[in-house]
């Protein structure tokens, strides 16, 4: 990544043909090969994506099929009321369709911090997310083990 710059990065991952996407705070992927002068945006969802602090575009990732289907997951939040939402796009691996969008996990979040973020994928072909405990000093909610919190 050398000689290129972004904006509040939150995550760099790297996909199986070599081609690197960025996670920049404030709601956008950037893409790129080893070599490239500049990142070119693969999706960019600033306009409903809430950030700032520790809220914004926080995860991604790439299905297993991914090099055949293009699809791929990403955590962010968003405002009215404030949520994590996981949602899948699909892409052609250089540009990501916005309008494939598909949301399919809503979790309220009571406090703007502590959301978690994290996605990938096990072995078993799941999709795992990371979340946190929901916000706020000293887990007041006592989410961080409750099993039934999400």
């Amino acid at each position: 990544m050398s000689g290129l710059a972004f904006n509040q990065m939150t995550g760099a991952f790297q996909a199986p043909d070599g081609r690197w996407y960025v996670l920049e705070q404030v709601g956008r992927i950037r893409t790129f090969r080893e070599g490239d002068a500049t990142a070119t945006v693969f999706l960019d969802i600033r306009d409903h994506v809430v950030s700032g602090g520790e809220l914004g575009l926080l995860g991604f990732a790439m299905a297993p099929d991914f090099a055949q289907t293009g699809v791929f997951f990403v955590d962010y939040t968003r405002g009215n009321p404030l949520r994590t939402e996981i949602a899948s796009f699909t892409s052609n691996g250089v540009v990501a369709d916005k309008a494939s969008e598909v949301v399919v996990v809503e979790i309220a979040q009571p406090y703007e911090n502590h959301n978690g973020g994290q996605l990938a994928f096990g072995p078993d072909g799941f999709l795992y997310i990371g979340m946190g405990d929901g916000g706020s000093g000293g887990d007041p909610q006592r989410n961080g083990q409750n099993r039934n919190a999400l």
